[in-house]
């Protein structure tokens, strides 16, 4: 059993190239709730069916990891009034709050407690050059300073900036189409970020904490906690094969150690 401590964080990583589906399949169904496999079969691709039973098994797996008396079928869920999935009031532990986001080979679980949490990895990868999405989607100020950078560092900042934006406004229960340009962000030389949020936001970037972070693999990964930044949040890591093996993970600098 983990604890979870308030001003802890959890990132738990899943990587599906380390699992054995067929011979967990079964196991993973007896965990899902009736309307969860309910909503597997609306996909009508065996990838994407697979993909979705990997992180509601995931999801579970990682809320285990908290008590010794709670088996991954006994989770509960419903959604908020803006459809962010959180524990129900009659789950056990409904205290932990939860987000996770999804990209290529890897599952990211974010953990707190009693806070707003948001996840977002995102595998560095993109068909349109950057700073036409970048003026289309981001801040005017933002485009700019893209675009000011030397072509080889564009990507890298490019996706600090959309992971950043995701996972805020996955936080907040908002999604991509309330405005990416919404919230800015500045990252300075030493990975300090900064926020600035439009008035329509109503909210105060000084309650929030970001992080990002790098993944093996040329993805990355990035977090908004809703904590001030006068309470310092602590991160850790955990590879995790649901059902199976846990793994702490080392972070030297923004880079977490996956190998």
């Amino acid at each position: 059993m983990i604890l979870q401590p308030h001003n802890i964080v959890h990132l738990w990583l899943i990587d599906q190239r380390s699992l054995h589906l067929d011979e967990r399949r079964d196991t993973f169904e007896q965990w899902l709730s009736e309307d969860e496999l309910d909503g597997l079969t609306h996909y009508s691709r065996p990838e994407l069916r697979d993909e979705q039973l990997i992180t509601r098994a995931g999801l579970r797996s990682s809320l285990s990891q908290y008590s010794d008396s709670v088996p991954p079928k006994r989770w509960r869920f419903e959604r908020s009034e803006r459809g962010k999935p959180r524990l129900s009031d009659d789950s056990p532990m409904s205290e932990l709050s939860f987000n996770l986001s999804h990209s290529g080979d890897w599952l990211a679980i974010g953990i707190t407690v009693d806070n707003l949490i948001g996840v977002d990895l995102q595998l560095r990868h993109h068909q349109k050059p950057l700073t036409e999405l970048a003026e289309r989607f981001f801040s005017a100020p933002e485009a700019e300073e893209l675009a000011n950078l030397p072509e080889p560092r564009q990507s890298e900042h490019f996706f600090r900036l959309w992971t950043l934006k995701e996972a805020y406004l996955k936080a907040r229960g908002l999604g991509i189409a309330h405005g990416l340009d919404k919230a800015r962000f500045h990252i300075d030389n030493n990975g300090l970020i900064t926020a600035e949020f439009d008035d329509s936001l109503e909210d105060d970037p000084h309650d929030w904490q970001f992080h990002h972070y790098e993944l093996d693999d040329d993805y990355c990964l990035s977090l908004a906690l809703k904590q001030h930044r006068a309470q310092d949040a602590s991160t850790h890591f955990y590879k995790l094969i649901p059902g199976g093996h846990v793994e702490p993970l080392e972070c030297i600098g923004h880079q977490i150690q996956i190998q």
